[in-house]
């Protein structure tokens, strides 16, 4: 990451092919800076052998009732 959070959302921006106004990657900067120790926290964590999620499978939706 960048020392500048303007230009890592700049840079964050362009490789998700998004295109921003000056203002908008301002006050995405300062977002950005609430979110850095967070993002370093979740990187710094040991997962050791943690295994993947399995695959989430929501309930069976219930069959409508037939209209006449």
């Amino acid at each position: 990451m960048q020392e500048d959070p303007r230009e890592t959302v700049r840079r964050l921006a362009g490789l998700a092919g998004v295109p921003m106004s000056e203002e908008r990657i301002a006050a995405l900067a300062l977002v950005f800076r609430l979110l850095q120790p967070a993002i370093a926290l979740l990187c710094a964590l040991d997962y050791g052998d943690a295994e993947p999620a399995g695959r989430f499978r929501p309930p069976p939706s219930p069959t409508p009732s037939r209209q006449r």
